[in-house]
């Protein structure tokens, strides 16, 4: 019998249970290239900026200056001057930001505007945080975004402001009310030249039309689905060229493209939302190597979809649940992400390392079920060359139980396959096969098989 290929799922796909799952791809990712299919590892997280706070909230650059709300304090990195501000933004929950296209002296002096998704409105300038200076304005605003020179705010309630041009003053009447449903409003997102009025049950697109005291006019198509909580959505940064992403009130994921909605999750990923705690759910995007990327991450751990093959891995951060990164912008020609472990500013990186902390991952088969019950097999598995060992593991019971860990160097990988010669008896749950590594060497993967022994054991 000749040697059968391990199958490899195009996302990582764990089940629901033991013997229900197609394989896994930790801190890994396959692509397909030329025809051919790899698993690559994630790229690592370098540290740009300390600052010395925690507990990221929101961030935002503004002309090269990046604005970070933390948990007790507010600061600017520039470079790698870090500045504190006068005063802070209360609580721990997330913040949205935004700034507008102010000029003063025949220089840009916008103004920035941070938002409590729990509520409340603040000015920041580059020394001070404040409270939102016109009344008109509703202490119970719980999101921000700019549009076409207007701060656009929305309210629990269902309203939905609007500033006057390029200023933080606000019209008592530059408002209206999200109708369609009585759902309220849990966002305002902006993307192209659409600004999105998020409920929990329905999303009102809205166009710049110039009309007075409110611009926008709401567009006729209103997609039947809603927000699941306001940080849980992502893709209105600069930058980025593709659909929105949100976690939706149906608890799946869904692309946001012009009036329409299309869900992008697999039924794993929907699992992962629906064990998550609602309050705990972010997502974010970012660009490597010229592919797009959207992660959700909740305390349950962290999705990530990449966005031009459609496909899902997951990711996790040495000492924690989750994938560490928190937010993400565009900012001097790269992106930047917060840091949850720390009070760092981190970028992506070639060194395949988190801030310093190992990065490692594992790559996990689905069943092999190709050999009769009983049978003796042993196993090649096909790894560039790098200074790195694999630790290698299977599984006769659909992932129950697995065996001993047996490791494995890459170092001669160029000219001899990893291998191991004995992987017990083949069972009616078929063979699954767990490569793991630690360590910052890289490598790429093309696939494993397995062979029948000559001799069945009994």
């Amino acid at each position: 019998m000749a040697p059968q290929p391990l199958p490899f799922p195009q996302s990582s796909a764990p089940g629901a249970r033991p013997g229900e799952g197609e394989g896994r791809y930790m801190n890994c990712y396959s692509v397909t290239e030329g025809g051919r299919s790899y698993v690559r590892r994630v790229p690592g997280l370098a540290r740009l900026a300390a600052t010395g706070k925690s507990g990221i909230r929101g961030m935002l650059d503004v002309n090269g200056v990046i604005y970070i709300v933390w948990e007790g304090a507010v600061t600017t990195v520039s470079g790698a001057v870090v500045t504190t501000l006068s005063g802070t933004v209360p609580g721990s929950d997330g913040v949205t930001l935004a700034r507008n296209n102010k000029v003063a002296a025949g220089a840009s002096a916008p103004d920035v505007v941070a938002v409590r998704e729990s509520g409340g409105a603040f000015i920041l300038s580059a020394t001070t945080v404040s409270a939102y200076p016109d009344a008109d304005l509703p202490t119970t605003v719980n999101s921000v975004d700019f549009l076409g020179g207007y701060f656009l705010f929305s309210n629990p309630d269902g309203r939905f402001f609007a500033s006057e041009l390029n200023s933080t003053a606000v019209n008592a009447l530059s408002f209206t009310s999200a109708e369609a449903r009585a759902d309220g409003l849990r966002r305002v997102v902006v993307s192209g030249s659409l600004a999105y009025a998020l409920g929990g049950s329905t999303i009102e697109p809205y166009q710049n039309v110039g009309t007075s005291p409110f611009p926008l006019q709401r567009a006729p198509t209103v997609p039947p689905v809603g927000l699941l909580t306001t940080m849980a959505i992502a893709g209105h940064e600069e930058a980025w060229n593709h659909p929105l992403y949100f976690v939706a009130s149906d608890k799946t994921v869904k692309a946001l493209s012009g009036f329409r909605a299309e869900t992008v999750s697999t039924a794993d990923v929907d699992r992962f939302i629906a064990a998550s705690s609602v309050a705990t759910i972010e997502a974010l995007v970012f660009v490597d190597d010229g592919r797009p990327y959207f992660a959700v991450s909740s305390d349950a751990g962290t999705w990530v979809l990449d966005v031009a093959a459609n496909a899902w891995n997951e990711r996790q951060s040495t000492g924690a649940t989750r994938w560490r990164a928190s937010r993400s912008i565009y900012s001097g020609d790269r992106w930047v992400f917060g840091d949850r472990l720390s009070g760092d500013l981190l970028g992506l990186s070639d060194v395949l390392k988190e801030n310093g902390a190992d990065l490692g991952g594992f790559i996990q088969s689905g069943p092999l079920k190709a050999f009769p019950v009983r049978v003796a097999t042993s196993l090649l598995a096909d790894f560039t060359e790098a200074d790195l060992t694999i630790h290698v593991s299977w599984s006769h019971d659909g992932g129950k139980t697995w065996s001993a860990e047996l490791q494995r160097s890459l170092a001669r990988a160029d000219r001899w396959p990893l291998c191991v010669s004995n992987t017990g008896l083949s069972t009616q749950h078929g063979l699954i096969v767990r490569f793991r590594w630690s360590g910052e060497a890289d490598f790429s993967f093309s696939g494993a098989s397995v062979e029948r022994l000559d001799a069945r054991l009994s």
